[in-house]
């Protein structure tokens, strides 16, 4: 049995205080906190998946119980330590409160906060020579001159946001000076990292698991789909996207400096193609557990293909989980045959939210399926909204 929690949100327990933030884009995003729910997807039966907020029974495929929200901060701060006592746990991501409820059997959660930083994750690619490096300011002045000199194609990225949170493109000189103002009325510490906008074909991302004695599996590639900067979907990726082998090896330098530094773990890395078929290796690190990582998961489970497809819905007063699961009557599987299965969900209300699906079918039948889930949806009163047909 596996002990499985954790908090998605993990970058914001990693960021020093001291930072100066970037304008925001958006705000906090209010269902994070229930996305640990989503670990459903990485149980066996006999798992014991411990949540912020109950699950609703229809969506449970192993043991659960839940802390009922008793606070604001991380889970593990409201997990009863008996329940992780000498068990296998697999957290989603190493927090001070995580190595504070499980002990030395993680990795310090000072190494697992280095390792995250994107300006870590940038000193490495330029010491091993990758293309895509960007570069660290730690000024207001630094960054006026970072963006400038990249004619205004530039990425701003907090050194540890997530999932396009914490990320500005700046493109004009009035976006530019914006920025300026708003870091220097904040008097704080300035760490960003200035990336020129590259000309992108496809995103995706490589997953290995490193093991304390430093050796590493490669456990695959996902292609992503994002909106925007943001997350999406993801699904294996085809064989003529990347040679997988040859990217494999081209992570060893990242492996050895990880085992350096003092991680071990799953560790996720996303990189990209560009337009002229160059392949940027190393865009970030990932070392925690991730979206990707749990397609590639779910993938290995079934004889058919794995598409992670974030549906967002807009929900009527009274309605909620049950009336999507109402909705997808008879498309529901668990992977042995083509169809659905409904990876969390059970916070969701009105005004509406996000649920993630985990689609099973053969690959070229992904967007038959996807229009297929949107009828399905549209006819139970159900309205989706926003960008829903890739993933």
């Amino acid at each position: 049995m596996t002990v499985r929690f954790g908090t998605f949100d993990a970058e914001a327990w990693w960021r020093p205080a001291d930072l100066a933030e970037l304008p925001s884009v958006g705000g906090s995003d209010v269902a994070v906190g229930a996305m640990d729910e989503l670990l459903l997807g990485f149980c066996a039966p006999d798992d014991l998946l411990i949540t912020r907020y109950p699950i609703h029974p229809d969506l449970l495929t192993c043991h659960a119980i839940s802390v009922d929200d008793p606070g604001p901060g991380p889970i593990e701060r409201y997990i009863d330590p008996e329940l992780v006592r000498g068990a296998s746990v697999a957290p989603y991501a190493v927090l001070p409160d995580t190595a504070r409820l499980v002990g030395a059997s993680l990795p310090p959660s000072e190494v697992v906060a280095l390792v995250n930083s994107k300006t870590w994750s940038n000193d490495l690619v330029v010491e091993l020579g990758l293309p895509g490096a960007g570069r660290v300011v730690r000024s207001p002045e630094e960054l006026v001159e970072a963006v400038t000199a990249l004619e205004f194609r530039a990425l701003v990225k907090d050194p540890y946001g997530v999932s396009g949170r914490a990320l500005l493109e700046i493109s004009t000189p009035g976006v530019l000076r914006a920025v300026e103002r708003v870091l220097r009325k904040q008097d704080r510490r300035v760490e960003l990292l200035v990336q020129e906008k590259l000309p992108k074909l496809h995103d995706f991302s490589g997953h290995l698991l490193l093991n304390r004695d430093g050796t590493a599996e490669f456990l695959g590639i996902q292609q992503m789909t994002n909106k925007g900067f943001r997350h999406l979907g993801s699904r294996r990726a085809p064989a003529a996207l990347i040679d997988e082998s040859r990217y494999a090896d081209s992570l060893a330098g990242v492996v050895d400096a990880l085992a350096r530094a003092g991680y071990w773990g799953p560790v996720g890395v996303d990189a990209m193609v560009l337009a002229d078929g160059t392949v940027v290796p190393v865009l970030e690190i990932n070392a925690r557990q991730s979206l990707g990582l749990l397609t590639l998961h779910l993938d290995q489970r079934t004889e058919l293909t794995a598409h992670l497809w974030q549906l967002e819905l807009n929900i009527a007063p009274g309605k909620g989980i049950a009336d999507v699961l109402t909705a997808f009557d008879g498309l529901l599987t668990t992977g042995d045959q083509p169809g659905i299965q409904v990876l969390n969900g059970s916070t969701l209300a009105a005004p509406g939210g996000r649920v993630y699906l985990a689609i099973y079918c053969h690959p070229d039948d992904l967007g038959p399926w996807q229009r297929r889930l949107t009828a399905a949806v549209n006819a139970a009163g159900l309205t989706p909204r926003g960008m829903t047909d890739a993933a």
